[in-house]
Formats: structure tokens, C-alpha cells, sequence
């Protein structure tokens, strides 16, 4: 039997036939009596890609760097998640980066930016609180992974992409919006890259 193999193409076209319903789903949370709460939406999306990526590593076995902070909180690096988060073609900061024409330099120095601040004491993630932006993450990852994540999906490694897609889609939407392109990439990218590397032993 031959088995037919998707280039990167074909699997983001198939991916992104589906994303829209994640979508759908997101705006549906974000809106108010005003509309659509598009900080906040495009925040918590960011978030959502960056936690795809963790799991993603997770879930295949993948090495992570710990790194302890003093407190004993533990956060995670290394090339296996920054292949899903910034480095592999189809990444979440690279869906960001097609649609805002975001400098790579940038992206580096918010990489940077978290690995030396992360353990200082009042550090946030785009003015959230970090604890409490990856509990709320966790509990919609829990709550959508049997009836979106796993169906639209063929394995883990395609977490990312989905939800990177998901992210472009709102970032296009907050820059429709009037959203500056800049700084809504640089929240995107912040967001992802900061809960990318957090799991529940961060706190």
C-alpha cells in the first residue's frame, strides 16, 4: 500500500481549512456589549500557540533545557520547542512575521528580553500576570483539545501550526481593526514566546 506523504503545502492548506471554526470560537469568547475585546483576544491566542508548542515537545517525547529559578519555578528552552515557536517554516512566529513584515532582529530581542527578566519579581507577559494567563490557558487547551485539537490534527507536531494559523487570522483581524502592525506582532510574538516555556512547575 502506498501512503501519501503532504508536503508543507498541502498540510497548511488542510490545517487552515479548519482553523476557522477555532476562530469562530475565540471571537466568540473575546466579544462584548462594545464588540470583539481585541487586545485581549489577541493575547490569550498568543498564548494558546505558545502552550501548543510546549505540548507539542511534550507530547512527542521532545527535550526541553529546565532552567530553576531560585524559587524553585521551572521554565523550558531549547531547540526542540524553538523549532515549533520560531524556527521550522511553518512556526507560530513565523505565521506572525507573513503578515506583519516583523524584524527578525526584534523577535530576538523579545526572546532575549524573557530569558533575562523571566525570574525577576514583577515580570509580566504584556502587562498579565503570568500566572494567571497560563492557568487560563491550560483550562481552555484542556477544554478544546478532544473536540478541535485532536480532530483537526493528524499529530502533534501539527498543534503549532494550527494554532499559529489561528493567530495570523486574529492578528489580521486587530490590524483590519486599526490595530498598530508593530505592536500588535510584538504582543503576538511576547505572548507566544513567554507561555511557550511555561508549564505548571513555573509557579
Amino acid at each position: 500500500m502506498l501512503f501519501f506523504k503532504e508536503n508543507d503545502e498541502q498540510k497548511l492548506k488542510r490545517i487552515s481549512k479548519n482553523a476557522g471554526n477555532v476562530v469562530q470560537m475565540f471571537n466568540a469568547y473575546f466579544t462584548t456589549p462594545k464588540g470583539i475585546d481585541a487586545t485581549q483576544e489577541l493575547i490569550f491566542v498568543a498564548a494558546m500557540a505558545g502552550h501548543a508548542c510546549h505540548r507539542a515537545v511534550i507530547a512527542q517525547h521532545g527535550k526541553a533545557a529546565e532552567v530553576t529559578t531560585k524559587e524553585g519555578k521551572k521554565f523550558y528552552f531549547g531547540d526542540d520547542l524553538n523549532k515549533y515557536l520560531l524556527e521550522n517554516k511553518l512556526s507560530v512566529v513565523s505565521f506572525c512575521r507573513a503578515v506583519t513584515d516583523y524584524p527578525m532582529d526584534k523577535v530576538i530581542e523579545i526572546v532575549s528580553a524573557f530569558a533575562n527578566h523571566f525570574t525577576d519579581e514583577n515580570y509580566t507577559v504584556c502587562g498579565q500576570n503570568p500566572k494567571a494567563l497560563y492557568e487560563r490557558v491550560e483550562s481552555c487547551w484542556e477544554g478544546i483539545y478532544n473536540n478541535m485539537t485532536t480532530k483537526n490534527c493528524k499529530d502533534p507536531s501539527e498543534w503549532p501550526i494550527l494554532f499559529g494559523v489561528v493567530l495570523q487570522n486574529i492578528l489580521m483581524m486587530s490590524l483590519k481593526a486599526g490595530a498598530p502592525k508593530d505592536e500588535a506582532a510584538r504582543i503576538a510574538i511576547e505572548c507566544a514566546v513567554a507561555v511557550s516555556k511555561m508549564d505548571k512547575e513555573s509557579f
